[in-house]
C-alpha cells in the first residue's frame, strides 16, 4: 500500500514523468528562442510598413495587409508566451510546497479539476474572482461557475477547450451572481494510460478590459455615426496627404462614389494657390494650417470635383499624432450657395438698384484705389461729375417710371463712352460720376467728355415718345488740381455747378477761381441764414415818377444787405442764392411786412398818394397762401390795399397758368394792384397775358438803354408799349437815365418812369425828404414840344 501510495503521489506530481515534462519544457524553450527573434523582426517590419516609415503606400489595402501581418505575428508571440506561462504553472504545481505557494500567489485563477469537472484545487485569486472560499469551492464542479452560454466548452472531459491553442474568451458566474469575463486556457494536469484524470485551468479576469473595449467600440460607432450623418465633409489624411477615411458627405461634395475618396491625394481635390493639381501635398497642408492659425473659421479655397469642375470650398484643418506619426483631419464644406448669397448681398451693397452701376460706396472705394495707383504709376486720374439737364421736367411731365428708364439709358450711354478699366457710377437722382484711369493728357478727358455730351443729347425713346436731355459735366484731374480724395469730390461738384451756369450741355475743368467762387457763395449762404435774426437787412426805395407831371407817385422797395464779414452784398449776388436755398421766402415776407409798415408811416407823414411796390419771388408765389398772407400784412400794418403794388416776373405767370390766374384774382379781390416786371425778357404767351388781371406792365431796362438812337430798341419799345396800351395796362419804364430817354418814352405813351435820372434807391428817411415837398425831382419844361417819334 505504501508503494502504491508513493506511486500515486509521484503520478500526481509528474503525470508525464520527469523526463517527459523536462523534454516538453525544453522543446518549448527551444521554440521560444528560435521563433521569438524572427517574430519580433516580422512584427517590427510590419509596423514600419503600416506607418509608412519606409515610404508612402497609396493603395489602402497594402496598409491593411501590413497590419494583418503584424497582428498575426503578435498572436503567435502571445501564444508562445501563454504556453510557457502555462508550463510554468504546471512546473510549479508539480514542485514542492514552496512552488505550490507560488501558485497561491498567482494573480490569475488557477483551478485543478477532475475529468468530470469537480474542483479539487482553487487558488486564492480564483476564490476572489468567484466569490467563494476554498473549502466551499471543492464542493462545486467548475461547470457551476460557467455561464450557461459557455457550458458546452467543458463537455467531454474538457476536450473542446483542451484543443484550443490560445486562450478562450468566455463568461463565468461568481457565487454572488456577478458575471465575469475571462480568458481561459486549459492543459492536461494528470493523465494515466492515455486517459485524462485531471485538468489544470488558468483564467484571467478581463471584465474591465472588455468593458474598455466595448466603450472604445461604442465610441467608434458613435464617431462613425457622426461622420456618416454630418452634413459637412470629414476627411482624415496621413502626412503624405493621402486620404485614409472620408464620410459620405465628403464623397458627395467631391462627386465620388461610396468609398471612392480613400487613397486619393489631397492635391487632386484642393490644388495649390496657382491651381496646380500635382503640387506638393505637404506644402498644401502646411499652407492650409498656416492660414487657419489665427482664424476662427475655415479658409475659402477652390475645390475640384471628380469631373474636374471647380467650386468654392471652405476647409478647416487640424493635425494629430497617432503611433508617432502625424495625421490630419479636415472639415470641408461646399459653400457654392453661400458664395452666391454673399455675391448677391455684395452686389446690393455696392450697386445702384436701378441702373446696376456702382453706387456711392463702391465709387468712393474705387476712387481711393485710383489715386493710389496714380501716385505709384505717375499717370493721372480724371474724375467727371455728370448732372442731367432738365431731368426734373421729364419726371414732372412723364412720371417717375419714364424718368427711371431715362436714367438707365443714360447710364448705359455713359458706359459706352469709357474703357473697361474705367468706372461709371450713379450717386443719386440724376447725378453720375466717372473715374478715368491712367490718363496722360487732358485731351483724352476732353474727348471722353465730348462723346458723353453727344450721347446724352440723343433722344431717349420711352413708351413711344422721344425725350430729350443733356449733361453738365465737371472735370477734375488728379493730382494736377488737388492731392486728396476729399478735394477731388468737392472740386468736381464746383466744376459741374459752373457748367450749369454756363448754359448746360457743356463740360468745365476745375480751376482755383471756381473754388474761390464756391467759397464766396458758401459764405453768402451762411450769412443769409443769420441775416434776419441779426437785423442785417434794410430797405431802399427808388422813386417812380409820373412822366407827365414829374411828380413822385410811388416807390419800389429794394432789399439791401450789409454783413459784418462780407460787407455790403449786391442783390445780384444774394438774391439768386436766397432763391436756390429757399431763404427768399422768409426774406421776402420780411420785405413785404416792413415795406407796408414804412409806406403807412410816410402816408401818416403826408405822402398820401405815394404807393409802394414789392417784388414777389417764385417761391412765395407757390406757397399757396399768398393772398391770405398779403391780407394779414395789410391788416397788421394798416396800409390801404390800393397803396400796395405787387410785381411779378413773366416766368412766374406762365408756369401753371390756370393756378396763376386763380391766385391773381384772389389778390385783386383784396384791392392791391398787380404789375408784370421785366417784360420782354421772358417767354410770355400773349394768349395767357390777356387772361391775367394785371394793372401795369414794366418795360425792362434792356429795352430802354438804347433809346432813342438804337433802331432795334425803338422798335421793341414801340411794340411793347402799343401792346400794353391795347390791353389797357399802365406802362412803367425802368432804367431811365437821361432826359432824352424820358422825353422819348413819354412821347411813346409811357405813364411812369423809374431810374437814376429821377433817383437812386435811397433809405427811408431820404425818400421822405425827396417826396415830402411834393416837388419834381428834376426840371420838366411843361411847354416843351412833344418828342417826334
Amino acid at each position: 500500500m505504501s508503494q502504491d501510495k508513493d506511486k500515486s503521489s509521484n503520478a500526481v506530481a509528474a503525470p508525464f514523468g520527469d523526463a517527459d515534462a523536462q523534454e516538453g519544457r525544453g522543446i518549448l524553450r527551444t521554440l521560444s528562442h528560435e521563433m521569438r527573434t524572427p517574430l519580433n523582426n516580422i512584427i517590427g517590419f510590419a509596423e514600419m510598413m503600416s506607418g509608412e516609415m519606409l515610404g508612402p503606400m497609396s493603395p489602402p489595402q497594402y496598409r491593411e495587409y501590413a497590419e494583418d501581418i503584424r497582428k498575426s505575428g503578435q498572436s503567435v508571440l502571445d501564444l508562445l508566451n501563454e504556453l510557457l506561462e502555462d508550463r510554468r504553472y504546471e512546473t510549479l504545481a508539480r514542485s514542492d510546497d514552496h512552488h505550490a505557494s507560488l501558485i497561491d500567489l498567482a494573480p490569475d485563477l488557477i483551478a485543478i479539476c477532475s475529468a468530470d469537472g469537480a474542483i479539487q484545487v482553487l487558488n486564492p485569486a480564483g476564490c476572489a474572482l468567484l466569490s467563494v472560499d476554498q473549502e466551499k469551492a471543492q464542493l462545486h464542479a467548475l461547470n457551476d461557475f460557467i455561464h450557461p452560454d459557455f457550458a458546452s466548452l467543458l463537455d467531454n472531459h474538457f476536450a473542446d477547450i483542451l484543443k484550443e491553442k490560445r486562450r478562450t474568451t468566455m463568461k463565468m458566474m461568481a457565487d454572488d451572481g456577478r458575471e465575469v469575463d475571462v480568458e481561459l486556457a486549459a492543459s492536461v494536469y494528470e493523465e494515466v494510460d492515455g486517459a485524462i484524470r485531471r485538468v489544470m485551468l488558468v483564467a484571467r479576469d478581463v471584465t474591465e478590459k472588455n468593458r474598455r473595449l466595448r466603450e472604445i467600440m461604442e465610441r467608434e460607432e458613435y464617431l462613425r455615426t457622426i461622420m456618416e450623418t454630418t452634413v459637412d465633409g470629414l476627411i482624415t489624411l496621413n502626412e503624405m496627404g493621402i486620404i485614409e477615411t472620408a464620410n459620405p458627405a465628403a464623397e458627395a461634395i467631391f462627386g465620388f462614389d461610396l468609398g471612392g475618396l480613400t487613397g486619393v491625394g489631397i492635391t487632386n481635390l484642393i490644388p495649390d494657390t496657382r491651381g496646380r493639381r500635382q503640387a506638393d501635398a505637404a506644402t498644401v497642408l502646411k499652407t492650409l494650417q498656416m492660414d487657419l492659425s489665427d482664424s476662427k473659421s475655415g479658409r475659402e479655397v477652390s475645390g475640384v470635383r471628380s469631373d474636374g469642375a471647380g467650386f468654392p470650398l471652405e476647409v478647416s484643418l487640424s493635425d494629430f499624432n497617432l503611433r508617432g506619426r502625424r495625421h490630419y483631419i479636415a472639415v470641408v464644406r461646399d459653400i457654392t450657395e453661400r458664395k452666391k448669397a454673399e455675391d448677391k448681398l455684395m452686389f446690393l451693397a455696392t450697386r445702384d438698384p436701378l441702373t446696376h452701376l456702382p453706387n456711392r460706396y463702391l465709387f468712393t472705394e474705387r476712387l481711393s484705389e485710383s489715386t493710389v495707383n496714380a501716385d505709384q504709376s505717375g499717370l493721372k486720374t480724371a474724375l467727371l461729375f455728370i448732372d442731367l439737364d432738365n431731368f426734373k421736367h421729364i419726371n414732372d411731365a412723364m412720371g417717375h417710371a419714364a424718368g427711371d428708364v431715362v436714367l438707365q439709358l443714360a447710364g448705359k450711354r455713359l458706359e459706352s463712352c469709357v474703357r473697361g478699366q474705367d468706372t461709371v457710377a450713379r450717386l443719386s437722382g440724376d447725378e453720375f460720376t466717372v473715374i478715368l484711369e491712367s490718363v496722360c493728357e487732358n485731351q483724352e478727358v476732353e474727348a471722353v467728355a465730348t462723346r458723353m455730351l453727344r450721347a446724352l443729347s440723343q433722344p431717349f425713346h420711352v413708351d413711344g415718345k422721344e425725350l430729350y436731355s443733356s449733361g453738365s459735366i465737371g472735370i477734375v484731374i488728379y493730382p494736377d488740381s488737388c492731392d486728396n480724395v476729399d478735394d477731388l469730390l468737392k472740386n468736381v461738384y464746383t466744376a459741374s455747378h459752373h457748367a450749369k451756369k454756363q448754359g448746360r450741355n457743356n463740360y468745365q475743368f476745375y480751376s482755383s477761381t471756381l473754388s474761390a467762387n464756391a467759397l464766396r457763395r458758401m459764405a453768402v449762404e451762411h450769412g443769409l441764414r443769420h441775416a434776419l435774426e441779426n437785423d442785417e437787412f434794410q430797405i431802399a426805395y427808388q422813386a417812380k415818377v409820373n412822366l407827365s407831371t414829374g411828380r413822385i407817385v410811388g416807390a419800389e422797395a429794394l432789399a439791401r444787405w450789409t454783413n459784418p464779414d462780407l460787407g455790403s452784398v449786391s442783390p445780384v449776388e444774394f438774391v439768386p442764392v436766397s432763391e436756390e436755398t429757399g431763404l427768399i421766402v422768409p426774406i421776402g415776407d420780411w420785405i413785404l411786412v416792413n415795406s407796408c409798415r414804412q409806406a403807412k408811416e410816410w402816408m401818416d407823414r403826408g405822402l398820401d398818394n405815394v404807393s409802394v411796390s414789392v417784388n414777389l419771388s417764385v417761391r412765395q408765389f407757390r406757397q399757396g397762401n399768398l393772398a391770405q398772407r398779403v391780407q394779414e400784412v395789410l391788416e397788421e400794418t394798416g396800409l390801404p390795399s390800393e397803396m400796395l403794388d405787387l410785381e411779378l416776373t413773366e416766368s412766374m405767370l406762365v408756369e401753371n397758368a390756370e393756378e396763376t390766374v386763380r391766385v391773381l384774382e384772389e389778390l385783386k379781390a383784396l384791392g392791391v394792384s398787380l404789375s408784370i416786371d421785366d417784360f420782354g425778357t421772358g417767354y410770355s404767351s400773349l394768349s395767357y397775358l390777356t387772361k391775367f388781371p394785371l394793372d401795369s406792365l414794366k418795360v425792362d431796362r434792356s429795352f430802354v438803354t438804347g433809346l432813342p438812337d438804337n433802331p432795334d430798341a425803338v422798335t421793341m419799345a414801340k411794340a411793347i408799349i402799343n401792346m400794353a396800351q391795347n390791353l389797357g395796362l399802365k406802362i412803367i419804364a425802368e432804367g431811365v437815365e437821361t432826359e432824352r430817354q424820358s422825353t422819348f418814352l413819354h412821347a411813346l405813351g409811357s405813364d411812369i418812369g423809374q431810374g437814376y435820372l429821377f433817383s437812386r434807391p435811397i433809405p427811408f428817411e431820404d425818400f421822405i425828404r425827396l417826396a415830402g415837398g411834393n416837388v419834381t425831382p428834376f426840371p420838366i419844361d411843361q411847354a416843351r414840344k412833344p418828342y417826334v417819334v
